[in-house]
């Protein structure tokens, strides 16, 4: 199934992206790097993820029409992604960089439970266009897109 459109998979990504945060953030649970990534880089913070989840299943889609192969293409794009800047990461010096230093201590607080999280947004993401594409019009998509987009911006700056 390779008719995911760019607009269905970007509201798919808003969807799958504040639902996370929200349950991340308002969880007494979640980790001290989760907070400060949206506490210091806001509303950056939110685009970046959101356009990580865009960037792999796009991709997915356009390696193969095969929905369940698009499935196991995003999980293992995922993982080259993020093992390559893992691997960037431990090459440069991020003293320079705020966000490279955070995406350092974000790596050392999580480890691998992050190859994890984002295979199964990166995995939601497409479920979720999928299920977008199967049930509603593209008006309604773009609505539902907006809407997610109010609440996620209302997370990232109410934690």
């Amino acid at each position: 199934m390779n008719n995911h459109s760019i607009t269905t998979l970007i509201v798919a990504a808003l969807i799958v992206d504040t639902i996370v945060g929200y349950s991340l953030l308002f969880n007494k649970n979640s980790g001290k790097t989760i907070r400060q990534w949206y506490n210091q880089f806001t509303i950056g913070a939110y685009v970046m993820d959101i356009a990580s989840l865009i960037i792999g299943a796009f991709i997915a889609t356009l390696l193969t029409s095969s929905y369940y192969l698009q499935l196991l293409c995003v999980v293992l794009i995922g993982i080259i992604h993020d093992t390559s800047f893992a691997l960037f990461l431990n090459s440069v010096n991020t003293k320079s960089s705020k966000i490279l230093e955070f995406f350092k201590s974000y790596a050392k607080e999580y480890g691998k439970l992050i190859l994890l999280v984002d295979a199964l947004m990166l995995v939601s993401t497409l479920i979720v266009s999928n299920y977008l594409l199967k049930n509603l019009s593209n008006n309604n998509i773009i609505f539902l897109g907006i809407t997610f987009l109010y609440f996620g911006l209302l997370m990232v700056y109410s934690f």
